[in-house]
């Protein structure tokens, strides 16, 4: 929340919270914009170093399969050497949904195009094989094995007012939660099936061979 100040005039005003750069205010929490990566990540490979969580566009994310109690561990101390922590569930939902309390981070309409699921590239696949006619239907990925992790913000729709990006899509995020086993998993990913399911901002991911990420947040300055 803004914190009241008093100018020189003696008239009582607000001061907006502080996020730092490459962070997005969301409610009252900073939120990073982009799915956290290593430093050395670049856009054909995850990198290896460990050492803190950075949040970069242009980048493979930070994801790891199986998810487990070290996992989460793993990721909150990325964020700590970063100066932040993880974002709780409730922190993620507000993010996805939206000012507006969407279904999905882009909307309540369903659109296999705003970010990366297993069926994005069903339709560029079929062009480049010359595959006529095309399924691009659900799981259609599968039929071609066409889907694949991407750089962070290649889909510049998925995103809302916020101005944050791949909330849906890419990895799944791993969030605290205060129920056992202390994490959930939101957004969907880009190999799931059902996507226009698991890719709903309510929807948490509960089995643990799963492609998970992560991204930071941080208490605002005022």
């Amino acid at each position: 929340t803004a914190t009241g100040l008093t100018d020189v005039t003696g008239v009582q005003t607000c001061a907006l919270p502080i996020c730092p750069s490459g962070m997005v205010l969301v409610e009252s929490v900073c939120m990073d914009r982009y799915e956290a990566s290593r430093p050395d990540a670049t856009a054909i490979s995850p990198g290896s170093d460990g050492s803190r969580a950075t949040s970069r566009a242009g980048v493979l994310p930070w994801h790891v399969s199986p998810m487990n109690v070290a996992v989460r561990d793993t990721f909150a101390q990325a964020c700590a050497d970063a100066g932040k922590r993880l974002c709780t569930a409730d922190e993620f939902l507000d993010a996805c949904e939206g000012p507006n309390g969407n279904t999905y981070f882009f909307g309540n309409a369903w659109d296999v195009e705003k970010c990366n699921c297993v069926d994005t590239f069903c339709d560029d696949w079929c062009a480049a094989q010359g595959i006529s006619p095309c399924s691009t239907g659900a799981n259609c990925g599968y039929t071609y094995g066409c889907f694949r992790l991407v750089p962070t913000g290649t889909f510049p729709e998925c995103t809302n007012e916020y101005g944050l990006f791949d909330i849906n899509g890419n990895v799944w995020e791993i969030v605290t939660f205060d129920e056992a086993p202390g994490y959930q998993a939101r957004g969907g990913a880009y190999n799931c099936a059902g996507a226009a399911d698991r890719l709903r901002c309510r929807f948490d991911q509960d089995w643990d061979s799963k492609i998970v990420g992560f991204r930071c947040c941080k208490d605002p300055e005022s």
